[in-house]
């Protein structure tokens, strides 16, 4: 998993761009002085901070659930040894050590159980950012929105990708074909599938089942189907990358997937944290991308080849 270290020096780099960018507007000179120019330059470096302090606070409250998995995931260590050992005890009748070693469970899995609930806590608050912004025009945008170019990702694309990062962050979901619609594990497919779903795009109720059948369900809903090599620069967050019948996975920006990738240990859960899970893209001789474009606006380009018929 992406450590809360490499955010937090994501979120610098942030602030950085941001600065250049109001550095930018404010060395503007000659005939761009004047009355625009001033409009202009004060709506930039309002929208500019606003956008940055956002975007800061959700970074900050995603690597604290970073940091928070890694502590996650030690605690668990320490519990199988504890259950092991009590097991050991018991076992030898010695109550003492058992005792002990119960003491120890119980304390673990508090813990485990106050870090899951910030994890879901933080990574809530990592997609709660909202602006109420200008354009640089003077002309509102919708209260309550997002600009998709500042903040990445909005709506069904977003809710998606949080979906499946949180169930990539919680290992009590494994990778399985037998018990692959959550309960409790998923497969690359059913990930993919149940992350739309949860997102509110019917992508199940079109048909989608599995990689051999998701193109065509999924192009029934919104999304188009963009043939050939995947190239990670023509990419976009919520792209799905998809090699029909054989494998799946969601692309989430900055040259990373969320995906399941395999059984590791035959049992339920994820124990190493790499059955499901964030990773770099790589080539699986992928076959195309389905991309999201809006239910509403499959249907008027529909519409519009109709009448151009």
């Amino acid at each position: 998993m992406v450590s809360g270290g490499q955010v937090r020096s994501d979120a610098s780099n942030v602030a950085s761009y941001s600065s250049k960018f109001t550095s930018e507007i404010s060395g503007l000179s000659g005939s761009w002085q004047g009355s625009s120019y001033d409009n202009l330059n004060s709506q930039a470096q309002s929208v500019a901070a606003e956008c940055l302090n956002i975007i800061k606070s959700e970074m900050e409250s995603f690597a604290s659930a970073c940091d928070a998995y890694v502590e996650y995931k030690n605690y668990k260590t320490q519990l199988s040894e504890a259950q092991s050992n009590y097991n050991s005890a018991v076992s030898k009748n010695d109550t003492a050590s058992a005792n002990s070693f119960a003491s120890q469970i119980s304390s673990y899995q508090s813990k485990l159980d106050t870090l899951k609930k910030q994890i879901e806590s933080d990574l809530a608050a990592a997609a709660s950012g909202k602006i109420e912004a200008k354009a640089l025009s003077g002309v509102d945008t919708p209260t309550g929105t997002t600009p998709a170019a500042v903040l990445g990702t909005t709506g069904a694309i977003r809710g998606a990708m949080d979906w499946a990062i949180a169930v990539a962050a919680d290992d009590s979901h494994g990778y399985s074909q037998k018990t692959r619609w959550g309960n409790p594990n998923y497969d690359c497919s059913s990930l993919v599938i149940s992350a739309w779903q949860a997102a509110g795009v019917p992508v199940k109720e079109a048909g989608a089942g599995y990689t051999g059948n998701m193109k065509s369900a999924f192009t029934k809903v919104g999304f188009q189907w963009i043939p050939g090599n995947v190239n990670v620069n023509d990419l976009k967050p919520g792209d799905v990358l998809l090699k029909p019948n054989s494998h799946t996975e969601m692309y989430i920006g900055d040259g990373m997937t969320v995906g399941a990738h395999g059984d590791k240990d035959g049992r339920n859960g994820d124990s190493g944290g790499g059955e499901i899970s964030v990773a770099k893209v790589h080539n699986f001789g992928w076959e195309g991308v389905l991309r999201y474009v809006g239910y509403d606006q499959t249907q008027e380009e529909k519409k519009d080849e109709t009448k151009n018929t």
